[in-house]
């Protein structure tokens, strides 16, 4: 049978802002092609009920604190070094935790027309988990992957398959769909994933500084090439 249903909605409206960077390319005729290097400083907040003295902060150190300190030692490394031939833009996106709203945003509104984007890197959770890395997308991103993980003998870090392989899970997954070549630097989910616990003191910092300096070390390789990296579709 049909019945009527009454409801009021009640709207909020939050804005938030990604934080952006560039170091422009050197090469005059590679300058206008980007290499986007990403990842979330966004978190899922507090308990909004709890109990008096107990934690309540979602501090969020892996997640993704590590990957957004990733991205800041990466963008101090390549202002150290010879600027490289393509440009490299730097982005922290915001609302991630929400449904990746931040680079849903930038590609929607890109401040250099995304056909001129060749790559993008993102890191999100970095610093867990012994030596294991996973890169999210080396399937359907074979280029970059290879690139990665031959830079990879030169560190500490195993690379392993994922338990449950997919591309999306972070904001590589905008790019990727909007025809990016992307992979995702992921050190896997743990105990204290989305709960108070992910706090500083559960942290590598070895790890999260070999997998930033892998990430480094790759990106300079491609804002220095002249390739263009395949796509597999799903």
């Amino acid at each position: 049978s049909l019945c009527d249903l009454n409801t009021k909605l009640k709207v909020t409206v939050y804005y938030a802002k990604n934080v952006v960077g560039i170091i422009n390319g050197g090469n005059a005729k590679f300058k206008n092609e980007i290499l986007v290097i990403g990842g979330h400083y966004d978190h899922v907040g507090y308990k909004e009920k709890s109990k008096a003295g107990e934690d309540s902060i979602f501090n969020g150190a892996d997640d993704n604190a590590s990957g957004t300190a990733g991205v800041m030692a990466i963008a101090k490394a390549f202002k150290k070094m010879k600027q490289p031939d393509r440009s490299v833009l730097f982005i922290l996106f915001a609302g991630e935790e929400k449904g990746l709203y931040g680079s849903k945003y930038y590609v929607e509104n890109p401040l250099i027309p995304l056909e001129n984007t060749v790559a993008m890197l993102n890191l999100d959770m970095i610093s867990r988990n012994s030596d294991s890395l996973q890169l999210i997308g080396e399937k359907e991103n074979p280029d970059l992957a290879e690139i990665i993980r031959k830079e990879a003998a030169n560190y500490p870090l195993k690379i392993v398959d994922s338990d449950d392989h997919y591309i999306g899970g972070s904001d590589h997954y905008n790019f990727y769909i909007n025809g990016v070549s992307s992979l995702f630097f992921f050190t896997g989910t743990h105990d204290d994933y989305h709960r108070v616990s992910d706090n500083p003191d559960k942290v590598d910092h070895l790890k999260a500084s070999n997998v930033s300096k892998l990430a480094f070390q790759s990106a300079w390789i491609i804002a220095n090439s002249k390739k263009y990296y395949k796509i597999n579709k799903n």
